[in-house]
């Protein structure tokens, strides 16, 4: 069976990437430490355990936008995360996978947060089972097993939903925008990537607003929600085995010709 290592990290990544983070989160290395620590335990794991904290974890300088934040039905915050085989190699290039944010959906308001990871990769049961999010796995699994470290982060790392659903979400005022645009940007320089690739058009966006010296591959997000652009683009059904074929012959071209 073939074996991944889950967010190990190296040199100073983990202590660089705390810092970024804790320019908008109240959390402390400690903390994010045990995070880490418990998920690598639990990537094998049946069960889900779920890592909650206070709504306190984030505030905003602008008062409307607190109490938008405040009184939102449910909240969602991912922390980055980084895959790769375990296979003793130690000098993999990084490609970095960018979304949009870290959608949530409750049929209940829901008032702390649940800390999860971009599309929740944490989880065997969503690498293995979830409609989409096993896509989205088998997708990052092209450039695992080609030998690249895959790190996942979303341009704003938080999400907020209107006060009275959880589906419709309330965007980022400008002033928070460009604060995580801004750690993006630093969060990128980290792990200085081989490069990057964009799901949507929000991450494409980001990307060129920072930066031109990334390596940049702009894709349709893989969602359900976009499968008419993706059988436009390939000309054919957009079924699983069809996006995955698709997405390695591309994704693969771009990257050899680097």
């Amino acid at each position: 069976m073939t074996q991944y290592l889950f967010s190990n990290f190296k040199d100073n990544e983990f202590e660089n990437l705390f810092q970024q983070l804790a320019n908008v989160f109240s959390i402390s290395q400690k903390q994010l430490t045990e995070i880490y620590e418990e998920m690598r335990k639990g990537f094998e794991r049946e069960d889900c355990i779920e890592y909650n904290f206070s709504r306190s974890i984030f505030h905003s300088s602008n008062e409307c936008f607190q109490k938008l934040y405040d009184d939102a039905w449910i909240i969602g915050v991912d922390i980055p995360s980084i895959l790769e085989l375990n296979n003793n190699i130690q000098d993999k290039k990084t490609i970095v996978i960018l979304g949009q944010d870290p959608r949530r959906q409750s049929d209940k308001r829901v008032e702390e947060i649940e800390i999860a990871t971009p599309y929740a990769l944490h989880l065997k049961y969503c690498r293995e089972k979830h409609r989409s999010t096993r896509l989205y796995f088998d997708l990052i699994k092209v450039l695992l097993e080609q030998g690249y470290r895959v790190y996942l982060t979303d341009v704003f790392k938080i999400w907020i939903s209107q006060s009275d659903n959880g589906i419709y979400h309330t965007p980022l005022i400008k002033q928070e925008q460009e604060r995580f645009i801004k750690i993006l940007k630093l969060e990128l320089e980290i792990f200085e990537p081989h490069a990057v690739i964009t799901w949507g058009q929000v991450a494409s966006d980001a990307v060129n607003s920072i930066t031109s010296s990334f390596n940049h591959f702009k894709f349709p997000h893989p969602s359900p929600a976009n499968n008419h652009t993706w059988s436009k683009m390939m000309g054919k059904p957009a079924t699983r085995a069809n996006r995955i074929d698709f997405w390695q012959e591309k994704v693969m071209s771009f990257l050899n010709n680097l």
